[in-house]
């Protein structure tokens, strides 16, 4: 890699830093105003795009064990954000999903976010925009491979 690649490599992955950490302290804000912790948040956003999902497919989005998953949704069904119902196409699976409540106070927080984000990536071009996508996913891949490994090396510590 050339030197000046490095610079721009090294000055790529401290901005990804500072942007994972600035996400992190938005969302914990955001949870702080609504009362929850950030795993009902992670527990929440799965929600928002996944739509109503299986307490089982929550728990492996997440990384939660199942009682912490029970936890959580016992949590987040007391705070009104999450509720559980039975699934109507298989009587013997329990689905959950967001209340309106949940979809009220998201538009509060993220609404203007959305909003400006669309206005700060509107002005890249479609191929520019396939190209941070693509850095996006890999990004993303990329650390839930390595958090599944840690995952699994803390698992057989216990």
């Amino acid at each position: 890699m050339s030197r000046h690649k490095r610079e721009i490599f090294d000055a790529l992955i401290d901005e990804v830093r500072r942007s994972q950490s600035a996400t992190d302290r938005f969302d914990q804000a955001v949870a702080d105003a609504l009362g929850l912790n950030r795993t009902d948040m992670r527990c929440l956003d799965v929600l928002q795009r996944e739509g109503a999902v299986t307490a089982g497919r929550l728990a492996e989005e997440t990384g939660l064990t199942t009682g912490a998953m029970t936890a959580a949704l016992d949590r987040l069904e007391r705070s009104g954000f999450a509720r559980r119902r039975r699934d109507e196409a298989d009587r013997r699976r329990v689905l959950v999903e967001l209340t309106p409540k949940a979809g009220q106070v998201a538009g509060n927080f993220f609404g203007d976010h959305i909003a400006e984000a669309e206005r700060l990536y509107g002005r890249y071009t479609e191929a520019e925009l396939e190209l941070l996508l693509g850095f996006v996913r890999n990004s993303r891949e990329f650390n839930e491979r390595h958090a599944a490994e840690v995952e699994a090396q803390n698992r057989e510590r216990r």
